[in-house]
């Protein structure tokens, strides 16, 4: 079974001077990042796929989770369709994989995972999504599978993500 872990960056500060890549987390979003990996420790995660950002990078950081990471800059700048192609070249004897990077792209994947699991849910998970907030998706088979054409064919289970930290 494979584990899919999106998370979107805890809460950073409004706005800073060198520009929107460069934004930090506040303290409560570190604070927020710590908690949430407490809750991921245990969920046999063993690798992450993060955006180049500084927000995601700290997030990441802050969870204190002991996993490889690698960073990529399409995480910051492209859609979900590349986030999923992305994911779906993981290496299949990795089993866990978290995945962080920002709104709108962590809803909007999330969403298109969710309609294929439980249509009824794919609205709740585009319409709020608040930072430090993850939502976890389990299926058979293997990470190359995950393609947009593919989704109903996969038996993905949505799992209630924490409530807003």
């Amino acid at each position: 079974m494979k584990r899919l872990v999106l998370m979107r960056h805890a809460k950073t500060e409004g706005h800073h001077p060198d520009g929107d890549r460069a934004r930090e987390l506040t303290p409560r979003g570190r604070e927020d990042a710590a908690a949430v990996g407490d809750e991921l420790a245990d969920m046999g995660l063993q690798h992450a796929m993060v955006s180049t950002a500084v927000r995601t990078r700290q997030t990441f950081e802050a969870t204190g989770l002991a996993i490889p990471a690698e960073f990529q800059e399409v995480f910051y700048t492209d859609g979900p369709e590349t986030m999923l192609q992305r994911i779906s070249e993981t290496e299949e004897d990795v089993t866990g994989l978290l995945v962080i990077a920002h709104e709108p792209v962590i809803p909007r994947l999330a969403a298109q995972l969710g309609y294929a699991s439980d249509k009824s849910e794919s609205d709740a998970l585009l319409c709020s999504f608040p930072p430090a907030s993850f939502v976890e998706f389990t299926f058979e088979g293997e990470w190359a599978d995950l393609e947009p054409d593919n989704l109903e064919h996969l038996s993905l289970q949505r799992v209630e993500r924490p409530a807003k930290h």
